[in-house]
């Protein structure tokens, strides 16, 4: 299951890749605060490394889109730094370690607000999911027309870096939780453009 925490362990690295190699790479998924690679006291890399982005919803992208593609010609492994102490602390119950998840920049406001806020901060309303994977090239309109099949969306966004680039996924907000359901069934898992889609509900929304 996916957690919060909003860095990245790289396994798999090419003996060359250095921690500047590895910050291009993962400036795909968001603002790289921190990379590294691990050598050992000759210099010479053991082969893994450590990002660190500055918020965990750019993380667990970095993980989706990220995990098994090329870096220096060999095919990487993402996964979450069970190290992270926002990791840690979210497995102890302390959950106040991680920022609420906030709606981004993107525009895609379907047909307004319609009041469908969960009644409980904290809980999920079930109304909104995120899609990871999506291809670089889509905006709002095309994932929000993507999704629409499955029922009426109130607002779709794609999450941008400062530079306007989308990071490859997103969040769509149905009218009912049915709609949101619905698309988790016929999307997940499924492939678009040569991408990989993943959806869930998203927990913070």
């Amino acid at each position: 299951m996916m957690r919060i925490g909003k860095r990245c362990y790289v396994s798999n690295l090419a003996w060359k890749t250095s921690w500047q190699d590895l910050k291009d790479k993962f400036r795909e998924c968001g603002t790289v605060v921190y990379a590294n690679v691990t050598r050992d006291d000759d210099g010479r890399s053991k082969g893994w490394g450590i990002v660190e982005f500055e918020t965990p919803d750019e993380a667990i992208a970095a993980v989706n889109t990220l995990n098994g593609t090329d870096l220096g010609g060999r095919r990487i492994s993402v996964r979450e730094d069970r190290e992270d102490r926002d990791v840690k602390q979210f497995i102890e119950g302390e959950e106040g370690a991680a920022a609420p998840r906030r709606a981004p920049r993107g525009r895609g406001r379907g047909r307004g607000g319609r009041g469908t806020r969960p009644p409980v901060e904290g809980e999920p309303s079930g109304f909104q999911v995120c899609v990871q994977g999506i291809p670089w090239k889509y905006t709002w309109k095309e994932l929000k027309e993507l999704l629409a099949e499955c029922g009426e969306v109130d607002r779709a966004d794609v999450m941008t870096a400062p530079d306007g680039r989308s990071k490859g996924w997103g969040t769509v907000r149905f009218n009912t939780k049915e709609a949101a359901n619905a698309a988790i069934e016929q999307f997940h898992g499924s492939q678009l453009e040569g991408r990989t889609l993943t959806v869930f509900l998203d927990k913070k929304a």
